[in-house]
This record gives structure tokens, sequence and C-alpha cells, in this order.
């Protein structure tokens, strides 16, 4: 849910199936110890099923270290961003009883809820576009990450939320993952049910699901009922604070083993229960997206109505959703054709999702994948070009970078068409028809070709929007990017050579003011940046006025004013610099180093106030 801060590295296990040979359940349980020991991890959940049998549901490790209480079955873990699936099944279920239609304005549903969105006239923002994450809104902001304050009604926590809520691309065009989307869906259950969110959900959801031991209501301080969040310090465990977050649709809920093996088997039977009985067979209307453009044009897998696919390059896909909150990484995945299914909450989950598929799939044969066709030169070649990433998740977290680094050429070699790019493998693309497209090794096809309103061509990945641009103006934004900060740290080191010959009196202290403007800019950069990967470990303080925000607006403004005095410093005294080579340095760094300067201006990170933004 919130990758910017660092909860979901995850990283690359990749001797988890050569040093684990896992073939029964006994196995299973004894390599998650052995993992979790060695990863050091406090404490985990895993519950395996099949359709009919729980094959697994357990806690391991620690729900308390300092209390030495072990993690259980009926031990509750933050589920985050699983969420969403209870929210939308929420929704269909009000849906299907008529109370509203995934087609609804929300302007006219909810006309108290404030957004923006200039296209709103012919391009309304739609219930299906927040269940969907098509509504083109901006996710969370630092103000916004964590909630700060209690007893906020679900609408006056929306209202907190109101800088994020305004279309940045016409809705439907582009997916992005927003979880204003689902606050604002978790306030239209209120509304249209007339009851509080969580008692809703427990009463309509959660208990004829049979969870009857998971809640929303998140603990403020160390409870036995709890798996306390923990990190790694080296030599000792650390505890982490429970946060709140603003809204309970997003990510509220805190659920055990036990109950969510109940909820997965709930998911591999579609729904079909007689105690739910408006929501059968709706599971697998939530699995498919519908309301994007790639959607709408046969492309059929991404994110859905709170449901996923993945894990494409096994044997088999998988649905499901994963979350992440501050000590812990969650994630549940099923597969209706095998009948089986998982959930699992620990540090990092990434540390387990390989074994646990490749456990679950073993003994099947994999899946035929999706048959391909044979494309016209013609057509591919169409095709050719760069592609830019275009749909941001965090507006001024992800865009720069995107925009600089996540892009894809498309190249035709012969008879087929290759996609590769920044840390992009090159692979070759298989067409499924004239516009949709697959990797060899997944089972699902993820790419479509089109063109935009403009008739600008376009790439979408699992929703994700590429435009078709200048490779040559991505190439020479790099080069100026990347040349500013080399020279950036030229000059600082330049800065301290000049110190020395300053100190020993073979330069004059008033001449090393002078070519050092630019570097005491730089280093106020990296103070200011140094603050932030601070901020980053200490995630709340992000949204509020101390110390370390104030450094790094203070700092960023600092580089733009000091960068800039030191070229016209440069501009100016640059005839009375008798030593050439000095004064073409000075002048070629101090002019490259406006290029960042640029760049940050145009990402509005200079000067910027993260406790109001």
């Amino acid at each position: 849910m919130f990758s910017f801060f660092g909860l979901c590295l995850f990283k690359l296990f990749a001797q988890t199936t050569k040093e684990f040979h896992i073939e029964t359940i006994i196995q299973l349980q004894d390599t998650i110890n052995k993992i979790l020991a060695n990863e050091h991890q406090s404490s985990l959940m895993l519950a395996v099923v099949t359709k009919d049998t729980v094959l697994l549901s357990n806690g391991f490790g620690m729900a308390n270290i300092d209390t030495k209480q072990k993690a259980t079955s009926q031990t509750l873990f933050p589920m985050a961003s699983i969420t969403k699936t209870f929210t939308a099944l929420a929704i269909m279920k009000l849906v299907n009883k008529g109370k509203l239609s995934l087609y609804d304005n929300l302007s006219k549903i909810a006309p108290e809820i404030n957004f923006t969105n200039k296209w709103e006239n012919t391009n309304p923002v739609k219930i299906v576009h927040l269940l969907e994450h098509t509504s083109g809104f901006d996710d969370l902001r630092f103000n916004t990450f964590w909630n700060n304050e209690n007893n906020l009604t679900e609408l006056q926590a929306i209202e907190k939320c109101k800088n994020s809520m305004y279309s940045r691309w016409k809705p439907g065009e582009r997916k992005a993952y927003s979880n204003i989307g689902y606050n604002i869906l978790g306030y239209l259950i209120e509304k249209l049910s007339g009851s509080k969110y969580e008692d809703y959900l427990t009463k309509e959801i959660l208990l004829p699901i049979g969870m009857t031991n998971s809640n929303f209501r998140v603990p403020t301080q160390s409870n036995p009922v709890y798996s306390n969040p923990y990190e790694w310090k080296e030599t000792k465990f650390e505890r982490l604070p429970y946060l709140l977050m603003y809204g309970k649709g997003a990510g509220a809920l805190y659920s055990s083993a036990t109950d969510m093996a109940k909820f997965v088997q709930f998911m591999i039977r579609n729904g079909i229960t007689d105690s739910l009985p408006s929501l059968n067979s709706t599971i697998e209307k939530m699995e498919i997206p519908e309301s994007s453009t790639p959607a709408k044009l046969g492309l059929k897998t991404g994110y859905g109505k709170g449901v996923n696919v993945e894990f494409l390059s096994y044997k088999y896909p998988f649905y499901g959703h994963d979350g992440a909150s501050i000590g812990f990484n969650s994630r549940y995945a099923y597969n209706r054709d095998l009948k089986l299914g998982f959930v699992i909450c620990a540090t990092n989950t990434g540390f387990y999702d390989d074994i646990l598929v490749k456990y679950l799939t073993q003994s099947f044969q994999p899946e035929k994948s999706t048959s391909t066709i044979s494309v016209k030169n013609e057509i591919l070649k169409s095709y050719e070009g760069y592609y830019q990433l275009k749909s941001p998740r965090f507006e001024i977290l992800d865009k720069y970078l995107e925009e600089l680094f996540h892009g894809y050429h498309i190249e035709l070699r012969g008879d087929s068409l290759y996609s590769y790019g920044f840390k992009r493998p090159d692979q070759v693309m298989l067409p499924v028809t004239s516009t949709i497209f697959k990797r060899p090794s997944d089972n699902l096809p993820s790419f479509l070709f089109t063109t935009n309103d403009d008739e600008k061509k376009v790439m979408y990945e699992w929703g994700a929007y590429y435009e078709s641009s200048s490779y040559t103006k991505i190439f020479i934004s790099r080069i100026l990017v990347l040349g500013s900060l080399v020279c950036g740290i030229l000059l600082l080191l330049s800065s301290i050579f000049w110190l020395f010959k300053a100190i020993f009196k073979k330069l004059s202290w008033k001449e090393y003011f002078k070519r050092s403007i630019s570097a005491f800019g730089v280093l106020s950069l990296i103070i200011a940046f140094a603050s932030l990967a601070y901020l980053g470990t200490k995630v709340p303080l992000m949204g509020t006025v101390n110390f370390y925000t104030v450094t790094f607006c203070i700092g960023t403004i600092l580089f733009a004013v000091l960068s800039i005095a030191g070229f016209i410093m440069t501009i100016k005294r640059f005839r009375q610099i008798t030593n050439k080579l000095t004064k073409w340095y000075l002048l070629v760094t101090t002019t490259w180093l406006l290029a960042l300067v640029v760049f940050y201006f145009h990402y509005d990170w200079i000067g910027l106030r993260m406790w109001s933004y």
C-alpha cells in the first residue's frame, strides 16, 4: 500500500526453492520457522487451504517479544490493503440489492464529497472507477499518510485528503492505485446502509463468512490479542508504533489465520454460500476489470474490484490482494480452478510467496498458456517507439522518477516485437490478438497497444498508461540530470580542496566563498535529502512541522538560490578569474547544476512543505 516509505521492499529470495524441498505441510512449517529466524522476523500468520479443507492455519514467532507471547491461529494481524476486497464485497452486496449501480456518478450519489474532475460533464467519476483505481485521483500525501486525530467520521477523514481528490486524467483512461477511492467507498457504505462502516462489514460480510475474531479496531498500545509490529535493529527487535489511517475502507481490517482461511475458501467458492446469497457468483465479476480503456478493448488482466491477478509467470495465475502497514506485509491469493489458496502476514511476505505458490502447484502440470497468433509486420512496426509511463500513483513521489526511467522501448526484430528499457530485460512480446500481447513466461496477456483521443500511440501494461514519447528528449533529460549530479559532487569536492588552500593561505577566503557558493547549495540539497531519508524511517513525522520537514523545505530552497547565485557569480567574474582551467571548470559545473534546479522546480520539490502537502 505505501511503497514510498519502504514497507514493501521485497528482497529476491532466489535460493528458496533450491534450499528447501517441500512436499508436506510439516516441511512447509519447518521452512517457515527457519526463514523467520534467519531473516529476523518477529511473527507471522499463515493459512493454506483448499476449497473444503484447511491444510494449515497457524501463527509463528512472537506476537509480543517483551512478554514472550507466542503468535497463534487466533492472533490478529493487520491486513492493511486486503481490506479493500472486503470494502468491494460490501459495495457489490449493495449493488446486488439495488442500493446503487457500479455506473452511478459519484457526484450524484454523494454531492457532499468535494472533488475536482474537469471532464465531469463528459467523463464523470463513477463508483466503478473508485473500485478499480481508474478515477485518476492522487494517492495519499505526506500529511495524510497516517491519522493523528481520533474519532473522525468517515466523511471528515475524506475531507482531510481533499488535496488528492482531483482527476489527473479522464476517469477510466488509466489505472493508478489510490487509497482515497476506497475511503470514499467506505463512506458510501455508511451512507447507503445507515450503519457505521465497521458495523455493516462485521454484520453483513465478516460474520456470515464465519470470521468471528476479526475487527476494524486499530490498537493504540500493546494488546495481547494483536501481534506487535517490530523492526530488527542490528542485534535486537525494536517495537514500532501502531498507526491509524484516515478512513477505514482502504486498510483498517485486523484478522487471524483462522478467520482468513475461511475468507480465502469463500473466494475460491466464488462467494457461493447459504449465509451470503446476495454475493453468490459475484467474486468472478470482481476479478475482471471493466472501467478502464484497456479493459474495454479486451485486456482483462489487472486490478478488478478489490481483487488483482498475480503470479502470471508461475504454473498458474492467482487472484488476490496484498497490503502493507507499519512492520507487516500481507497477502492472500487463490486459484479457483485448482481449488486452493493461502494467506500470509509477515514483516516481508516476499520471502514466502515463491515457496507457497510452488508448494501449492507442485503436483499440477503447467496451465496451458494463452494461444498466440501471427500478426502482419506492418502492424507490429506501427507499435515501435519509446513509451513513457504517464500514470504515477503518487504525483509528487513517483512522477519524476517514472517519467525519466520507467519506460519501454518497443522494437520490431524480424517477425517479432521486443520490449526493453532501463532495468527492464529484453523480452519478446507474443501477440494474442493484433493489439494484445503477452510475455513468453506468462500465462495471461498484460500488454495492449492503442491510440488515445489525440491519436497518440499509447501502451497499457496491467492498466498502467504509457505514452509514445521522444526517447531523444528522455535521454537528454537523463544526461542533464545525471550530469548535474556529477557536477554537484565535483563542486563539493572542489570546495573541500579550495578550503585547504584557503587554510594554508594559498587562496583568499573571499575568493574561496565566491567559488564555493554553488557547492554550498549542493551541500544544502544533501542535507535536505538526508532529512527525507530519516523521515522515511519515521513516517508519522512527514506530515507535521518538525526539524526534518523544515530542514528539507529550507534545504531545497537554499540549493536553488545558491546554485543560481553561483552561476551568476561565475558569469560576472568570468574575465576576472585568471586561471583558465578554474574559470571554465566553474562555468561548466555551475551551468550544468542549473539543470537540476530546473528539474526539481518542475516537479515541485523546491520548497516543498510536507506538512501542508
